[in-house]
């Protein structure tokens, strides 16, 4: 990945779009994490990813960056601004309202944190550095294969930090029924990670 940041620095095209390809479902794991809840039926993860990918891509220059880390939170500073545009023209205002541009920010980063925490705590060696490079990229990829409702109560309960009875609230379904679905969620994202 580090080869591929330095040959997409460098202006080689098919390496930064490459790049972009390979962080495409991260981006769009955080869009649909940072989505403010009156923004969700009116702004697509999906498109959000590909203003990120068109901005990242006219603005590879400005990135002074080396390694996959410093790319992705590139990436997501980002996204945070495509999504306080959104929520000033949307929301109607006019001015910056930094409580949501917060709220937004801590949005990004516990999605973020939440992949990095998933995955190998230690990690000593290059090879290991490398290995948590991709399996972070594959556990946001992972997420966003997962039908909507088991993606939904997983980013609620361990990115919002909600609890069951919270879930169950947002999503209007029982306690019950919203602890058998991540319970099926977190096997099926199981599956597929293996």
């Amino acid at each position: 990945m580090a080869k591929l940041i330095a040959d997409a620095r460098s202006g080689d095209q098919n390496a930064l779009g490459e790049l972009l390809d390979s962080y495409r479902k991260f981006v769009k794991f955080l869009a649909r994490s940072g989505l403010h809840h009156h923004l969700r039926g009116k702004a697509d993860p999906s498109d959000l990813a590909q203003e990120v990918c068109i901005a990242a891509h006219g603005n590879m220059a400005d990135f002074r960056g080396q390694t996959p880390e410093e790319f992705a939170g590139w990436l997501r500073g980002i996204l945070q601004n495509i999504l306080a545009m959104h929520l000033r023209k949307y929301l109607g205002t006019q001015k910056r309202d930094p409580r949501l541009e917060q709220n937004l920010n801590a949005s990004l980063v516990n999605a973020s944190g939440f992949l990095q925490s998933k995955i190998a705590a230690d990690v000593t060696s290059p090879s290991q550095h490398f290995a948590r490079n991709e399996a972070f990229l594959q556990l946001a990829e992972a997420l966003e294969s997962l039908p909507e409702h088991y993606r939904e109560v997983i980013v609620l309960r361990h990115v919002e930090g909600m609890s069951f009875a919270d879930v169950a609230k947002t999503m209007g379904k029982s306690v019950d029924s919203v602890e058998k679905l991540w319970v099926r969620g977190l096997a099926k994202l199981r599956t597929i990670m293996t």
